[in-house]
């Protein structure tokens, strides 16, 4: 659905087309929350990435990079003169797994520190395959969203639920969050895997 479809929907159960602030920011705010329900595959996005100089340090400011930034999924080694993918950099969650037990610097390592990924290559890195969750377009312009696509009511119960709760409609909002529960537990069920069985 379209955000507009959505906005309507959401007017349509709550018969609240007078709270139209309200309503847009629910649906806003009910997209950002389910997206970020899990790491959805569908969620995942890659771009390559040319650092200014090829070096064995690396630092890559990745909100700018990749707006809507929302995770680091992997990082690989790329060649951009022969099209060849390399090996993948392990992440690491902290700094201080830099180094081993023995107290040297581990090969092909990166971390998130701040707004900055490091990176730490054996080879001078130049290029570079980068693949990370990315937050859905929720503005009014652009608006971009596979589970208003795919499980619209997903959106749209969590959405009026939303509204119930602001004008105090104590039982319309509990039924409407065990629905958003249901409608949340299907996009789960449905968009771990990219492959069906």
């Amino acid at each position: 659905m379209t955000l507009a479809e959505l906005y309507a929907e959401v007017y349509l159960l709550t018969n609240r087309d007078d709270l139209v602030a309200q309503t847009a920011a629910a649906v806003r705010s009910a997209t950002l929350k389910i997206h970020q329900l899990d790491y959805f595959y569908k969620d995942i996005f890659e771009t390559g990435i040319i650092f200014p100089a090829a070096d064995y340090l690396q630092q890559l400011e990745y909100r700018t990079a990749v707006p809507r930034w929302r995770s680091l999924k992997y990082l690989r080694k790329s060649d951009a003169s022969n099209g060849q993918n390399g090996n993948f950099f392990t992440i690491i969650p902290i700094p201080e797994f830099v180094q081993d037990q023995y107290a040297l610097n581990q090969p092909d390592v990166c971390y998130v520190a701040g707004d900055v990924l490091q990176i730490r290559s054996s080879t001078k890195l130049g290029y570079a395959i980068l693949g990370c969750y990315r937050n859905p377009d929720i503005t009014p312009l652009g608006y971009n969203s596979w589970v208003a696509l795919d499980h619209p009511y997903a959106i749209i119960f969590e959405a009026a639920a939303s509204i119930f709760k602001q004008t105090g409609d104590t039982d319309q909002f509990a039924a409407y969050i065990r629905m958003s529960a249901e409608e949340q537990q299907l996009v789960r069920i449905s968009n771990i895997q990219p492959q069906g069985y």
